[in-house]
Order: C-alpha cells, then structure tokens, then sequence
C-alpha cells in the first residue's frame, strides 16, 4: 500500500470505538508514536508492531484462529466480533461456508475491505449491541474483545451473543489472563478495561450458556494445564 497518513488520521479521531479502551488519550498517543517511528509501515498499529520487532507474536496471534478453525464444517456460518483488520476472518473463510466481521474502528474495517478478495467473507463497520437479532450464526467468535469491555458489558454481551446462535451452535472466545496484565504491552495496558481469571470467566459464562469448556494457551500451545500460568484463555461455550 503507498505510505499515508491515512491510519493515524483515523486512529486518533474520537469514534465511537473509544468506549472500549481504558485509556483512550493514552492509547492514541501509544498509535501516533507506532507511525511516527514507521511511517513506511502502513498497518493496523498491532500488525506494524508485528512485522517490526515481533513477528513470532503474529504467528501466536494466528494460532488462536488455527484452534478455531479446526472445530468449523465447510458448510456453517461465522460471526466474527472485532474482525480489525481482517487477517483472522479471512483465515476462518477457508473453513467454512460464510464469515460475517463486525468491527468499530474506522481505520481496520477499510483496511479489511482493502485487503478483502474472499467472496465468502464481509465486513460491516458495526456495534456488535447495534447488531439486528435476526441474524443467527451457527459460530460466533471474538478473540482479544471481551477485555475491553465492563464486566456488566461483557454480561450483556454474552447474552446477545446467546441470541444469535443457532440451535446447536457454538462460541470461541479468546482473552488474555488477568496474570498476564503486569507484562501485557503499554498500548494493551492502555486498552484493555478488564482481564479474567479462568475460573471468574467461567463462572459467568456457566450462567448464560448450556456448558463451557476452558482451555488456557501459552504461545501456540493450547492445554488444561494450571490457569494462572496462561497467558491466554480460550474458553468454548454451547447453547
């Protein structure tokens, strides 16, 4: 892509977006800072972060989808909430039948529909709370949302989330450790509102769907092992 000021226009205007970060004035400066120090890196901030001085973190980050993808049927339907820049929606499109992406910042949804060449996947620049209840999805996914919510936000998410499955459908949703917060980067730290621990989550979770299953990952590497020595859980729910 040709080198714009396209991103941090976008990145630092006040949309909507901002109620979902838990320092918003921070985590703008955090993005100005990214581009004015890689100008001729025109990405998301994460994904410039990525390719810039941390390259094994993307292929963590894809591993997530890995886990994901494995557990989908060629001919189900997929509901991504907080698609970003699209990288995690088109791998999801390869496994299955449709993928929807919701995503509120500005900046990712163009740059997803720039990206995007995949006739089985679209983007909508769209509150997931805004998001109409007919639409039903046999997966619904949101990897790295819920920590940017409340915890009546993140309640009243799962139970929206809830309503939009299909009969038998299932949820894949992946967050950072409460454990991990203390060495999370300055940006996430400036971002991210509330981290769970496993157990907290899964309370909450039990209350909402039919059954939860928890599993914790440390890289790439998904496991059952002690949770307060995960970096990340993945927690997978079933009406």
């Amino acid at each position: 892509f040709p080198v714009t000021i396209r991103h941090r226009v976008l990145y630092t205007m006040k949309n909507n977006y901002q109620k979902y970060l838990k320092n918003s004035n921070r985590y703008n400066k955090l993005v100005q800072k990214i581009y004015d120090e890689n100008p001729w890196i025109n990405l998301p901030p994460e994904y410039n972060y990525f390719f810039r001085r941390n390259i094994l973190r993307l292929l963590i980050r894809l591993s997530r989808y890995k886990v994901i993808c494995r557990q989908l049927r060629k001919n189900q339907s997929c509901l991504e909430i907080g698609s970003g820049s699209g990288v995690g929606a088109f791998f999801l499109g390869q496994f299955c039948k449709k993928v929807i992406g919701l995503e509120v910042k500005p900046s990712e949804f163009n740059e997803a529909n720039i990206l995007n060449k995949a006739k089985n996947v679209k983007f909508f620049k769209q509150d997931f709370f805004e998001f109409p209840q007919k639409n039903k999805f046999d997966n619904i996914i949101l990897l790295d949302v819920i920590e940017h919510l409340t915890l009546p936000s993140a309640k009243k998410m799962l139970k929206k989330i809830k309503a939009h499955l299909k009969p038998g459908g299932c949820v894949f949703i992946g967050t950072p450790s409460k454990y991990s917060f203390p060495y999370q980067s300055e940006i996430s730290k400036a971002a991210h509102i509330k981290c769970y621990d496993q157990n907290e989550f899964w309370s909450i979770s039990e209350k909402i769907f039919k059954r939860t299953l928890c599993f914790s990952m440390n890289d790439e590497v998904l496991h059952t092992g002690h949770p307060k020595m995960s970096w990340y859980y993945i927690f997978i729910c079933f009406k």
